[in-house]
């Protein structure tokens, strides 16, 4: 079975987390955006998917994309909740220096 990890950031940090992921200006508010993170998470699951929802530090996951010299979008935020969801073989990893 295929594990997905749909990446959330907490309600904190989301106004910040826009600066920077730029699908997030096409919500009009947090609620919205976990509405639509929520209804991935039930597509997923309803298709058969072990799937979750991880809450994950913006900060870290800025380094990490950072680190990947890549943006910051949904997709990448899902990436990193699977790469560093606890009993992950694969965690992620930040560039040297």
């Amino acid at each position: 079975m295929d594990k997905f990890h749909v990446g959330v950031v907490s309600a904190a940090e989301f106004e910040r987390a826009a600066d920077y992921i730029t699908e997030l200006s096409n919500y009009c508010d947090y609620e919205d955006w976990l509405d639509s993170r929520y209804g991935r998470f039930m597509g997923l699951s309803m298709a058969g998917a072990e799937a979750s929802l991880e809450t994950v530090a913006l900060d870290a996951f800025l380094d990490w994309c950072g680190g990947r010299r890549m943006l910051p979008s949904e997709a990448a935020l899902d990436d990193y909740a699977s790469k560093s969801s606890p009993g992950s073989d694969r965690e992620p990893r930040l560039a040297a220096g």
